[in-house]
């Protein structure tokens, strides 16, 4: 079973390292799907900034907490709205509760 579980983890490590050098991509559409799957955010348009918190809370990974506390100052307002959800969401997930 456990060596399931590390392919698992290694092939979910190829598949975060393929799009996060999409991030950083010339074309909106291919910076919005790296978001939108990896939650990742730092991207200059607010759309992409607002999927990318929005994906970080429905991961339920920790690794986001961080992300998203950043996102909470963001300078765009819907970004800091949907990071203040997007925190609750994750604390919900890892933490459990209603």
């Amino acid at each position: 079973m456990a060596g399931k579980e590390e392919r698992r983890a290694a092939e979910h490590e190829e598949m975060v390292a393929a799009f996060l050098k999409n991030l950083a991509h010339e074309r909106p559409e291919y910076r919005w799907g790296a978001a939108d799957a990896l939650g990742r955010l730092g991207d200059p348009d607010p759309r992409v900034r607002k999927k990318a918190a929005w994906a970080l809370g429905q991961l339920g990974d920790m690794r986001g907490q961080r992300p998203l506390l950043a996102a909470m100052r963001d300078g765009d307002e819907d970004v800091r709205e949907i990071a203040e959800e997007a925190y609750e969401i994750l604390k919900r997930k890892v933490f459990g509760g209603g």
